[in-house]
């Protein structure tokens, strides 16, 4: 009866207009955390209810059944591209983030709708995902609060912490599929004049190791629209070189180290275009 009240109480404040935008304090108070993996970004929206003596697991939070992971409205969670979270995929979206926790294992569910009033409205049927997760004790948390930590330059964790209980969700992001289908998307709508577009595309090539060859084609056309540089010959410089043609890289290397003597650059890039020459020297058959 008692909650069914509160659920009453809560949609009739909701209905009301609010008066001169006339704000309430929350006693839990609304808090975000956000991180991005590649150029994918991770955000959590949640409201950090407080220990304030009360016992939380299996007490205030009820073993077994589904909980908002915060207060008020329902968690939500927020990818800005594809992911994959505890090995399951997720598409790019905003998502409802629930737990059903229990004393040993916590089942952890991505829900596809995020607009709801903790979990009195949740659908199991509008589910995204369940994952199985081990929570661990943690040093003592007054307000219950998210982090998200990056493990690997691709995957972070996501950690719920509050009173003892420290929980993890994994999220792993295939950086390199999501770079290259950004370059596809930027090369199709490639306008005659964009050069820097053109190198950023080269470099990730080089930096990833993939499709090489198109990298030093896209080096080339930028160099074509802003003529020679010291950046420009660097990357060239190094593109040849992993693509097996040492001759050809030398010559390109020393040319972009005489620039940058010539233009004064600091000593410490200087130093690495000479670790550069010295590394493609070193291989030279």
């Amino acid at each position: 009866m008692r909650r069914n009240f509160i659920v009453i109480l809560a949609v009739l404040l909701i209905s009301v207009p609010a008066v001169g935008q006339l704000e309430i304090p929350q006693a839990s108070q609304q808090a975000s955390v956000s991180q991005t993996i590649g150029t994918t970004e991770i955000t959590i929206n949640y409201h950090r209810p407080g220990v304030r003596g009360r016992a939380i697991w299996g007490g205030l939070v009820p073993w077994d059944q589904p909980w908002r992971m915060g207060a008020n409205e329902a968690t939500t969670i927020e990818f800005s591209g594809p992911v994959k979270v505890e090995g399951q995929d997720v598409p790019a979206g905003k998502y409802s983030l629930f737990a059903i926790p229990s004393k040993d294992k916590w089942t952890l569910v991505i829900n596809k709708d995020p607009e709801q009033w903790g979990a009195y409205g949740y659908d199991a049927s509008k589910d995204q995902l369940r994952a199985s997760v081990t929570p661990s004790t943690g040093p003592r948390t007054e307000w219950m609060r998210f982090t998200i930590d990056p493990v690997t330059p691709s995957s972070a964790i996501v950690n719920l912490n509050w009173d003892t209980v420290s929980v993890p969700m994994r999220v792993d992001v295939d950086v390199a599929a999501g770079m290259w289908t950004a370059v596809d998307a930027a090369m199709k709508k490639l306008k005659a004049d964009e050069a820097q577009t053109l190198a950023y595309a080269a470099n990730w090539a080089l930096d990833s190791g993939e499709r090489m060859s198109e990298g030093l084609a896209w080096v080339d056309q930028s160099i074509a629209i802003t003529g020679e540089n010291v950046f420009n010959q660097w990357t060239r410089a190094r593109l040849l070189h992993k693509l097996g043609r040492t001759g050809d890289a030398v010559p390109v290397i020393e040319k972009a180290l005489a620039m940058a003597k010539t233009g004064n650059m600091p000593a410490d890039f200087i130093r690495v275009l000479e670790g550069t020459q010295a590394e493609i020297r070193g291989t030279k058959r």
